[in-house]
């Protein structure tokens, strides 16, 4: 057997280089500082994923990161053809029956895993995760190796190659320990700038005046600034904490829905981002108290914000426990959740706890008109026809919510707004 341990695969690739046709080298240099930019949050992780996979022949790029304790997806980000449909059927239906995964971890963090050397043609012509996943969406091999490890998580790289091509040989190794090389320092400088970053002293300043638990988080869930209130939270709470930098849900189905509300923002990604996406979502989260927490989820993008949360696009993410006291009526997280407007959450809020259009507009300086204005458009918003309607759907919210939990996973529109459509056709 050859020898293939790092060092030769280095000095291969300085001895390929130095002959390489110009053009390449150049783009390989671009695509190296995109992984630089990538990790320091100036650039989407999809445009250097998307210049190696097209600069190596791959169907697909992806770096993933893994909870070590729990075995949980907490980082994806894919470039190449299969990025789109095939990274959401994975996440939803197939993860868990990948069985690529165990001889990548059991793999030493200097070497690479290839799947043909573990899997026969017999073995994939039988395998319900190549068969019923990955060959129809047009994967097929998978050369995959450590980047960076920790106590709690665990970062990979994969290089995939499609249906109908031969998988990565010797000969490309070196170019691959290269990537690897680069991979692997960029992701040392995003782990240790997601912990020290300094750039959110706006948001320090604008969160901590808050009682509610607030947390800005980005795409991997990984997190980069909680107020006093979530620090209490998430150590009084069963149900929601922080692993390795990350939020993590200690409810399986939760923490798969936290993924995708956050993938389904498209935070740095103007392709996911499509007009049906929503602004916001909710999910709800099961704990031993019986009454489920709520997470508020809603993007926090730089030209919407004048930079106050950073110039990466983030998620906020507020944790509502409506067991709390006086928390039933609360402007804040009626606005949040059915996207209603400050003015329209404060009048919703009120008509629930039994004031009227004049009640509100005499306590409040308002004119009446302005205020039936709110209540009509806060009603149309919430799917009530009439007052009453408006005041059961936030009496009943949590309630509502976790029967929503039921739904399928990856469901575009937020808890809230499905509830009060339902509510508006007859559907209990």
């Amino acid at each position: 057997m050859p020898d293939t341990t790092p060092e030769i695969f280095a000095a291969a690739a300085l001895e390929a280089s130095a002959g390489a046709n110009p053009s390449d080298t150049l783009a390989m240099e671009g695509a190296i500082s995109d992984i630089y930019a990538a990790a320091a949050g100036r650039l989407p992780w999809q445009q250097p994923l998307d210049r190696l996979a097209a600069l190596l022949d791959l169907w697909g790029a992806q770096i993933v990161g893994i909870d070590k304790h729990n075995g949980r997806l907490i980082f994806t980000e894919e470039g190449g053809a299969g990025r789109s449909t095939a990274a959401l059927d994975y996440l939803r239906l197939f993860h868990a029956t990948n069985p690529r995964i165990a001889p990548t971890l059991a793999t030493p963090a200097a070497a690479w895993m290839h799947c043909h050397e573990h899997f026969d043609a017999a073995y994939v012509a039988q395998s319900p995760f190549y068969q019923d996943f990955l060959i129809p969406h047009g994967g097929r091999y998978l050369s995959a190796t450590k980047l960076v490890e920790s106590d709690d998580f665990i970062f990979l790289f994969g290089a995939m190659r499609g249906s109908g091509h031969e998988p990565i040989g010797a000969a490309e190794m070196p170019l691959l320990e290269q990537v690897k090389h680069h991979l692997t320092e960029a992701l040392r400088n995003f782990v240790f700038l997601r912990e020290s970053y300094v750039e959110l002293g706006m948001a320090r300043q604008l969160l901590a005046r808050f009682a509610y638990a607030m947390l800005i988080v980005d795409e991997a869930r990984g997190i980069w600034y909680r107020n006093e209130a979530a620090e209490r939270a998430m150590k009084d709470s069963d149900a929601v904490f922080e692993r390795g930098g990350v939020l993590a849900i200690r409810d399986d189905r939760a923490d798969t829905a936290l993924t995708l509300a956050l993938r389904g923002l498209g935070l740095h990604d103007t392709a996911r981002r499509t007009t049906q996406a929503p602004a916001r979502s909710v999910i709800s989260i099961p704990r031993g108290t019986g009454v489920p927490l709520l997470a508020l989820i809603s993007a926090l993008r730089p030209s919407a914000s004048m930079g106050a949360f950073g110039m990466a696009e983030r998620a906020l993410v507020i944790l509502h426990d409506p067991a709390a006291a006086q928390a039933s009526f609360d402007p804040q997280i009626i606005s949040e959740c059915f996207d209603l407007t400050p003015a329209e959450g404060r009048v919703a809020a009120q008509i629930a706890a039994g004031a009227n259009a004049g009640d509100i507009a005499a306590r409040t300086g308002v004119a009446l008109s302005t205020v039936r204005t709110h209540i009509q458009r806060a009603m149309l918003k919430m799917g009530a026809t009439r007052q009453a309607d408006l005041i059961r759907t936030l009496m009943g919210l949590p309630a509502r919510l976790d029967a929503e939990a039921d739904a399928p996973l990856g469901e575009a529109a937020s808890p809230c707004r499905v509830a009060s459509r339902n509510r508006a056709s007859g559907t209990p």
